[in-house]
């Protein structure tokens, strides 16, 4: 029997870095609108470690992630075409989340808080 059959595992090991991604996203665009509606007192601050705490844990979630698909990659001794393929999908959706993430920091790198 050498027939691949995805299971809810492969469909979450495929989806969970571009919702790693859209976890952060919306985290820090809902915490700069949430920080800037509020007194000017520590704007700054706050939101420099709502996005350090933000980008640790999606990072974190990433590297889980990245590990439970090496995993699963060692596992598997026969490799299926279709096995092969989601193992791929899955390694360049974590590399795109990553890009994403990365992406998502930067104007809060470069522009002033609450701009």
């Amino acid at each position: 029997s050498g027939t691949f059959k995805p299971s809810l595992g492969n469909l979450l090991q495929v989806l969970a870095p571009p919702l790693i991604w859209f976890l952060h996203l919306t985290t820090v665009y809902a915490a700069e609108a949430l920080i800037c509606i509020g007194p000017a007192t520590a704007v700054a601050t706050m939101m420099a470690w709502t996005m350090a705490l933000a980008t640790v844990a999606a990072l974190t979630a990433l590297l889980l992630t990245a590990w439970t698909v090496r995993r699963s990659n060692a596992r598997h001794t026969q490799s299926f075409g279709s096995s092969r393929f989601l193992l791929g999908v899955s390694r360049l959706l974590i590399l795109l989340s990553l890009l994403g993430i990365a992406w998502t920091i930067l104007p809060t790198i470069f522009l002033p808080t609450c701009a």
